[in-house]
């Protein structure tokens, strides 16, 4: 047995044993684990991006590669943001955005949710009205103006209306999407020990499908402002936009683009909303991903 092991480890002509020639094998522990992302982290790159953003705008606007006729300087608009926190028209423009976002919102979850829920139990409803989803969704919502404004106006409602027909969409098929991703097994269970149809629906198909519907709830929720913001800069419907766009007629770009940062924060405010909110109420979907985001 010692002649083997001193056969197997001799040396060729160039001296080097066997043994040597073999490359050393690290161990999978001694990797070192990957560092996860944490929220400080992820808030610390999005400042930054902001910040080296603003930096590039100020770089431009300064080298004049900017035309300063229609984008002013960053501290042009910080001052004209300023001012208008404080004017009265300012929060009656942004109540009037609000409020009709807000308004074809609801709307659009009574109407989508619904509907996504009944074509995710029954295939067939949703192959019959594929067609009808496939144009909808497609079709631009601000090009419905010119007809709306003869038949309603440039009223609220007109604006409501538009808004609906542009973010109806995603929740329901979000929607329909979530209850149709309902575990074969269950299915089968369910149908194997009879469960009442009221049971299936308030202990399986709506805890599949509701963390679907949220995600198209929040992503509406910001589509819902930019459509808001985009009818009234177009009919000079009271609101953010209206202001945005008599601003900018006016002469005043640094208050225009106030106007729709503020517009931008809405969005995002009205969104991290949501998501606080389906955080809150949907505790097994948060868990099921690891926590919050």
């Amino acid at each position: 047995m010692m002649h083997t092991i001193a056969r197997s480890r001799s040396r060729d002509g160039s001296g080097i044993s066997v043994a040597d020639r073999v490359p050393p094998v690290s161990s999978p522990r001694a990797a070192a684990p990957r560092r996860s992302w944490g929220r400080r982290d992820v808030l610390l790159w999005q400042g930054l991006t902001a910040v080296l953003l603003i930096g590039a705008w100020a770089l431009g606007w300064a080298g004049e590669v900017l035309p300063r006729a229609l984008l002013p300087a960053p501290w042009e608009v910080l001052v004209a943001g300023a001012g208008l926190i404080t004017t009265a028209p300012f929060w009656a423009a942004l109540g009037s955005t609000l409020l009709a976002a807000v308004m074809g919102l609801l709307i659009s979850v009574a109407i989508g949710v619904p509907l996504g829920l009944i074509m995710g139990l029954a295939p067939a409803a949703y192959r019959s009205s594929l067609l009808i989803i496939d144009v909808g969704r497609s079709f631009p919502s601000i090009a419905l103006l010119p007809v709306l404004i003869l038949v309603i106006g440039t009223t609220v409602e007109m604006k409501v209306f538009v808004i609906v027909s542009g973010i109806v969409w995603p929740i329901l098929l979000q929607t329909y999407y979530g209850a149709r991703r309902v575990d074969p097994v269950v299915n089968d269970t369910v149908r194997s020990y009879r469960i009442p149809p009221l049971l299936h629906f308030a202990k399986v198909l709506l805890p599949n499908a509701a963390p679907f519907a949220v995600t198209g709830i929040r992503i509406a929720a910001s589509a819902a402002i930019l459509i808001a913001l985009g009818v009234e800069v177009l009919t000079l419907n009271p609101g953010m936009g209206g202001n945005l766009a008599r601003a900018q007629t006016d002469g005043a770009p640094a208050l225009a683009l106030a106007y729709l940062v503020y517009a931008g924060l809405l969005g995002w405010i009205l969104y991290r909303a949501l998501t606080f909110v389906e955080d809150r109420l949907l505790v097994w979907n948060r868990r099921g991903k690891g926590g919050a985001r």
